[in-house]
Parts: C-alpha cells; structure tokens; sequence
C-alpha cells in the first residue's frame, strides 16, 4: 500500500507547480477582472490561467504513459463513462433551455465531468480487484 503511494506521489509531483501556478493566476484574473471591467487587457488575463493549464495536460500525458497497461484500461473506461455522462448532462440542459430553464455555468459543467471521471475510477478499481 505505502509503495503504491509513493508511485502516485512520483506521478503527482511533476504537476504541483503548474497547478500551483494555474490557482495563483485564477485567483489573479478573477479579481483583475472584477476591478478593470472596462479594460482592453480583459481577454488576456481572462486566458492567463490557460497558460499553466497546458502544462498541467501535458504532465497528466505524462503520467498516463507511465502506468501500467491495468491502470491505463481502467483510466480509459473511467473517461468514457465521465465523456458518455457529460454528454447526456449536455444534452439535456440544451433541450431544457428550449423550456426555458437556467443554464448550468461550464465551471460545473467541468466539475461534473471530473466528478464522475473519479467515480467511474475508482469503481474500476473496485471491479479489477
């Protein structure tokens, strides 16, 4: 169990700073935004955050290359189910809107997603065992 920790501690590590970086320049935009919501510079920093986004999906390529092959199927069908989920959650929020109803934000459209992602994991870790 301890061994198995420090082997996802070792594939963990590398995305610390980006994800250090992406809290700290959301936290910046957020509040740069509500203070200058006139600004030519709005686009910019409303992307800002982007930038250590992309290092933080390139380290999770990363990482996903150094599991096993086990760990890869059950991470793959973990995606499939959260894409097959979002994809009805989608779905039905368009045709809700067409009655009127209030749109979720993307934020919780994402949240959602990573929500059942983790699910599906960890009930394929359940299941393989």
């Amino acid at each position: 169990m301890i061994g198995r920790m420090k082997e996802r501690a070792k594939l963990v590590r590398p995305l610390l700073v980006p994800l250090m970086f992406y809290i700290g320049f959301l936290a910046f935009s957020f509040s740069w935004l509500e203070e200058n919501q006139g600004s030519s510079w709005r686009i910019t920093v409303a992307l800002l955050p982007m930038l250590p986004g992309i290092f933080i999906a390139l380290g999770i390529g990363k990482a996903i290359q150094q599991l096993d092959e086990m760990e890869r199927i059950i991470l793959q069908k973990g995606m499939a189910i959260s894409f097959a989920a979002t994809l009805l959650l989608l779905i039905t929020m368009g045709l809700l809107k067409t009655a009127g109803i209030e749109q979720l934000g993307s934020t919780f459209i994402v949240l959602f997603m990573i929500i059942v992602w983790l699910l599906a994991k960890l009930w394929g870790h359940w299941r393989y065992q």
